[in-house]
């Protein structure tokens, strides 16, 4: 599928303009960038487009389509950067290579919500309690399995409908991952891909399909970044961490068991020095300015000394000399 069928699906248009300083200097003419990828850091990628958007002269157009299909339009050529919750491998590439760069932006939980009208309690659940929901041996929300984790609440006999993701995803993976730790998963594996196997359950698009699913279907559960949960007023559930304490993600997330991060993707060999320079400025931006806007989305900014190495990383990338010559 071309970056343009993708219009329908999950176009994310900000303009961007921005003041950059020194070595990132303002370009000399209007510059339109276009990324694809993650829907996992959308929410806060949003912001960070709109508040750059009122320093720079660039444009950034965002296509939303799954980490896997934003790596496949970024390696045709379609995309100037990609966007990724997928593990990685960290930079080894010696300096003046053209090797993709790729850079940590966030860390972000993975909510765990599910659509139980006048409950009027916030459900417990454990790794080994969602792998026997995921995997469709528990299929009642008065299940056994259920109540012995939430002894005080009063769970109706409603069937469990499962919602995942459809397509492959970073925020599957990250979940499936949690899912494996408890023994009882047998979906995927630790360092397998993001194209999780679902034995039951309905297939959503993107981070904000499976939250509007959920919100839609009474007995719904599904899995995805805490902001699309909080924006449908989902309840979300406590999930057990390795210290035996239930944490519901938000103020605990270094605590919180369930943990996605994302990568911002640039590939020298792909990015015009018109284009790249652009987008070098952004990065370095929002992982020194947009940090707070980070915070308040709840998720978690990379460490000074990390965004240091980064910033000092970015400095080697030539794109004059790896960009394609057309």
């Amino acid at each position: 599928m071309s970056l343009r069928n993708h219009l329908t699906i999950a176009l994310l248009g900000c303009t961007l303009a921005a003041c950059a300083q020194g070595r990132d200097a303002a370009p000399a003419a209007p510059v339109s960038l276009t990324g694809a990828g993650a829907t996992f850091p959308y929410p806060l990628y949003r912001i960070w487009f709109a508040e750059y958007g009122q320093r720079t002269g660039v444009g950034i157009n965002y296509f939303a389509v799954g980490s896997a299909e934003g790596l496949r339009l970024l390696g045709r050529g379609e995309a100037d950067f990609g966007a990724t919750d997928k593990p990685v491998n960290l930079p080894t590439a010696p300096p003046g290579s053209c090797a993709r760069i790729t850079v940590p932006m966030v860390r972000g939980p993975i909510a765990v919500a599910y659509n139980l009208p006048a409950l009027g309690a916030r459900l417990n659940f454990d790794a080994a309690l969602l792998a026997d929901i995921f995997s469709g041996r528990v299929r009642e929300w008065n299940a056994p399995q259920i109540a012995a984790l939430n002894r005080r609440v009063s769970l109706p006999p409603t069937p469990i409908t499962v919602v995942h993701r459809g397509t492959g995803s970073g925020t599957s993976r990250a979940f499936g991952d949690f899912l494996s730790s408890s023994g009882r998963w047998k979906g995927s594996r630790l360092g397998d891909t993001s194209e999780v196997r679902w034995p039951i359950g309905i297939a959503a698009e993107g981070n904000a399909g499976v939250a509007l699913e959920v919100k839609v279907t009474v007995g719904a559960i599904g899995y995805m970044e805490l902001s699309y949960a909080r924006q449908n007023r989902l309840s979300i559930g406590a999930v057990r961490n390795r210290d035996d304490r239930f944490l519901a993600p938000g103020a605990g997330l270094p605590d919180y068991p369930i943990i996605a991060n994302t990568w911002l993707v640039i590939d020298p060999m792909h990015t015009k020095p018109d284009r790249g320079r652009p987008l070098v400025a952004f990065v370095r931006w929002a992982l020194t300015d947009g940090a707070d806007q980070a915070r308040e989305l709840e998720y978690l900014p990379i460490s000074a000394d990390s965004a240091t190495r980064y910033d000092s990383l970015l400095d080697k990338i030539d794109f004059a000399r790896c960009a394609p010559r057309s």
